[in-house]
């Protein structure tokens, strides 16, 4: 088992110990052992305990982990808006964590063991210390520290940014003042007075108001391309300045000098006189050339990133500077922040007087708001690892040189995630999932494919279990029969049929129950499984007319028969009682009204016993075992009863054997007046298993099992918990379970001279069919979400269940390309017109004209549901004999 070390408990240590267990689940792979190391000294950003007026700075709406969007976990009526408290988000992270199977190690990391794990990822965050920190100075996290400052006592702040409104905040709310009708009142315990200073004399920015549906769509994603089609720093400063035009303009707030504004804005060289009015600004909404900027910024973010991180940077000279400007203006706090921080100016309790100073005034306590640099610092793990040759920086910087997945340049199995990166990966400091693929990156490289199929597998694997013949079916083969019968074709081959149904009745003469094999036509509507039934001297169960029809002309001898329709017009039982069948009454009306049709004419009948619901769940067919006592109390015209049947739901052993006995007992009140009786027909659900890995089978239900209850990410069509499906493995099957049954209910069958009939349709058709179909286009939903067209509707290889659980083949006839994980869709034209709903993934492409192989379809996927909707033509059958592929008779 892989074993993974963690360095760094919060979002992206998580997001990483997600991602590997995540896609080792998924991919059917065994879970690794991951120790994740979180240093209990360090302040975590989501901290449960710290106070609720500390607030995340992104909109809750971005917030995700594997069980979810935070937005749906909590509480919809808390009453803290779009930028809730960090502890509360501490809370989600909280769960987050507890549903995954990693140890959590409350110790910090001094040196890597790096011969104890196959691969360690460095995610430690913030730095606890550096060496740029005001010595003396009090910090302001964690929630407690600031408790050193006395009610009255003057307060300089370093820094004026998000942790300074933190710091202010917890020195006023948390002292218990409140805000209340626009103004801050004041309990008594507060500072004199809260004086921050900085170099650059600037407050944030409030943060702007999302763009509108119409700014974003004529505006902003017109511009991302221009970001990443950007050749110099130049270029892409136009590109912001054009953006931040137009969104002044659209504003309806902009003026003749709007645009000088926005290119001062730009430059670093607009006013700096007036930061209260700009925050006064900020805080009513008004789209300034400020606002704007940083609004242009903001949007383009995920374009900025991805086109300055890893090389990009070599051509975007002095970005640096730039966006640490830009930053100020797109991120800063939200207006409830802001407003707060407004109402405290306006108190009194806060005074910009020194705001530009550059150092700090005459204060009675010094406070540092500024939090350690996005860089490799002294005194970190990452900075000894430096030292040490482990790692380097990249050239020109400060931070780790990385891959793109990650990895530390010149390592394979160290990786690292973060701040230390920041000059090589941008943007690190953001609880969203979506700016960044360094974790999926590493993850997909530590986990990787080892024993999948190349081509095609699902999600999680379900590798299905072949016949010879299916394996043997070349992409040209498949693109023959395509080309001449259409999209999709069903293939057929008897060779199995005769085979299963042999097995069960070998398991008959090894407990010395004479059993006999009545094919279930309903199962599959192709003659040449009659056929093989009539050839190998089984019999055939019907369900309709044209079954029944279809059956006697294919030369099945009437006695070898059995009619076990739910509904049984008056013609359909004319042509059973024609033709000698055997019929299956469900009711005692049905009884007497084949009595009557017969007029005379001996009939064979078999009484459809509904077991006792004491012992199973209650029934639709047939009736109770009293009832047809008093029915069958004294002869009945025309009738011969010469069997007893029963239509169980399910594959249960169990059962059997508890209908069996309770058959036995009805044919034993029955057999003075009804001498003829001889068997007893248990009708069909014997097992069969499409997958040979049980261990396939259980992770598909675990990883189903958690996806329904929310603690993993949904690997199915829109989250479908797939709560009904077939179980697709089985073990014991046929004979193996039919000897189970023998061994308990043999000697009695033998005592009364019983043989047992059986009707199976999936479990005969085991290995005697696929489905093939094309691909007609790969493409993507709206949202990104990859979509495989094929030739096909979703009715072609469904059941009743909610979905099939077996991986296609992908019979390539086209050259590799890149990696697709997506949904097979169909010809329907409907939203939820879904193949498979499960995902799949193709490592190495898929393209149109490649063909998809849907294995072991012959069992009621190919018929039970088909629909010729749209004027869609259905399937055409083709069976593979000794000379080749030939139509069914039934599509004649």
């Amino acid at each position: 088992m892989t074993r993974i070390a963690i360095i760094g408990g919060g979002p992206r240590g998580l997001w990483a110990a997600e991602e590997v267990i995540r896609l080792s689940r998924e991919r059917g792979l065994p879970v690794p052992d991951v120790d994740v190391y979180d240093d209990p000294a360090s302040a975590s950003a989501y901290d449960v305990a710290q106070p609720d007026y500390w607030r995340v700075n992104v909109r809750s709406a971005i917030i995700r982990t594997g069980i979810g969007a935070f937005d749906d976990w909590r509480d919809p009526d808390d009453g803290f808006g779009e930028f809730p408290p960090r502890a509360l988000v501490g809370r989600f992270l909280e769960d987050s964590w507890a549903v995954l199977p990693v140890n959590r190690i409350p110790r910090r990391v001094e040196d890597l063991d790096t011969a104890a794990y196959d691969e360690i990822l460095l995610a430690t965050g913030h730095a606890c210390t550096w060496p740029g920190a005001l010595p003396g100075a009090v910090p302001v996290y964690p929630a407690g520290s600031l408790d050193v400052v006395s009610p009255g006592e003057r307060v300089a702040v370093r820094g004026a940014a998000l942790t300074f409104i933190d710091a202010c905040l917890d020195l006023t709310v948390g002292r218990g003042g409140c805000f209340r009708d626009g103004r801050y009142v004041a309990s008594g315990r507060e500072p004199a007075a809260i004086m921050p200073f900085t170099r650059s004399g600037r407050l944030m920015e409030v943060k702007p108001d999302p763009p509108t549906r119409v700014e974003l769509l004529h505006v902003i994603d017109p511009a991302r391309p221009a970001v990443l089609r950007a050749r110099s720093l130049p270029e892409l400063i136009g590109v912001i300045g054009a953006t931040a035009a137009r969104l002044a303009d659209a504003s309806g707030t902009s003026d003749t000098d709007a645009s000088a504004e926005i290119d001062a804005v730009l430059a670093g060289t607009d006013a700096t006189d007036d930061e209260l009015g700009a925050l006064r600004a900020g805080v009513a909404g008004t789209r300034s050339a400020r606002a704007a900027v940083g609004l242009a910024f903001r949007e383009l973010y995920p374009e900025i990133v991805s086109r300055y991180s890893y090389g990009g940077r070599a051509t975007l000279e002095g970005f640096g500077e730039f966006a640490a400007r830009m930053e100020r203006l797109a991120f800063g706090p939200p207006r409830h922040n802001a407003e707060r921080l407004l109402m405290l100016i306006d108190a009194g309790v806060v005074t910009l007087d020194h705001l530009g100073s550059g150092s700090a005034p005459e204060a009675d306590v010094l406070v540092d708001s500024v939090q350690a640099p996005a860089r490799v610092l002294p005194g970190t793990l990452e900075h000894r690892l430096v030292t040490e040759g482990v790692a380097r920086l990249a050239p020109e910087t400060e931070a780790l040189d990385v891959e793109a997945d990650g990895t530390l340049v010149g390592q394979s199995h160290i990786a690292a995630v973060g701040r230390m990166t920041e000059q090589v990966v941008l943007g690190n400091d953001t609880l969203s999932r979506a700016m960044h693929t360094t974790i999926p990156r590493w993850a997909e490289r530590v986990v990787g494919s080892r024993g999948l199929n190349p081509d095609l597998h699902g999600t999680p694997p379900m590798t299905a279990r072949l016949e010879p013949w299916m394996s043997a079916l070349t992409p040209g083969s498949a693109a023959g029969l395509l080309a001449e019968y259409g999209s999709p074709v069903n293939v057929l081959e008897t060779g199995a049929f005769t085979r299963n149904a042999a097995e069960l009745v070998a398991s008959g003469a090894r407990n010395d129950v004479d059993v006999r094999v009545f094919y279930a036509r309903k199962a599959n509507k192709a003659l040449a499984f009659v056929d093989a039934a009539v050839e190998a001297g089984h019999g055939v169960d019907v369900a309709s007319y044209r079954e029944l029809e279809q059956t006697l002309a294919a030369g099945m001898p009437g006695e070898r028969i059995i009619l076990s329709a739910a509904v049984k017009p008056d013609a359909l039982l004319r042509l059973a009682v024609d033709n000698g069948v055997t019929v299956s009454v469900d009711s005692v009306a049905e009884l007497h009204r084949l009595s009557a049709l017969a007029a005379g004419r001996p009939v064979a009948v078999a009484p459809r016993l509904a077991p006792d619901p004491a012992t199973m769940p209650p029934t639709r067919f047939g009736e109770r075992a009293s009832t047809w006592r008093e029915a069958l109390s004294a002869p009945v015209d025309s009738v011969r009863v010469v069997g007893v049947h029963v239509h169980l739901h399910g594959y249960a052993a169990a059962d059997r054997v508890a209908a069996l006995r309770e058959a036995m007992d009805l044919i034993d009140l029955l057999s003075p007046i009804h001498p003829g009786i001889s068997f007893i027909d248990v009708g069909g659900g014997v097992p069969m298993s499409y997958l040979d890995d049980r261990e396939q089978w259980e992770r598909y239900q675990s990883l189903r099992a958690d996806m329904a209850a929310g603690r993993t990410e949904p690997f199915t069509w829109k989250g479908d918990p797939l709560a009904n499906t077939y179980p697709y493995f089985q073990e014991p099957v046929r004979g193996e379970w039919l000897d189970g049954i023998l061994a308990q209910v043999g000697p009695a069958l033998r005592e009364r001279g019983l043989r047992l009939h059986l009707e199976p349709g999936r479990s005969l058709l085991d290995g005697c069919g696929v489905t093939l179909m094309e691909v007609a286009f790969v493409k993507t939903r709206s949202d990104g979400v990859p979509l495989i067209g094929v030739g096909a509707n979703r009715t072609q290889v469904r059941t009743t269940s909610d979905d099939y659980l077996v991986d296609p083949l992908l019979l390539r006839t086209q050259p590799h390309s890149e990696e697709v994980e997506g949904f097979l869709v169909g010809a329907y034209c409907i939203e939820d017109e879904i193949i498979l709903r499960r995902r799949m993934r193709f490592p190495r492409g898929v393209a149109p004209g490649d063909v998809l192989l849907i294995p072991n379809t012959a069992g009621y996927f190919m018929h039970i549901l088909e629909s010729a909707s749209h004027q869609i033509p259905l399937a055409r059958n083709v069976v593979l004999g000794e000379d080749g592929p030939e139509l069914d008779r039934i599509d004649d």
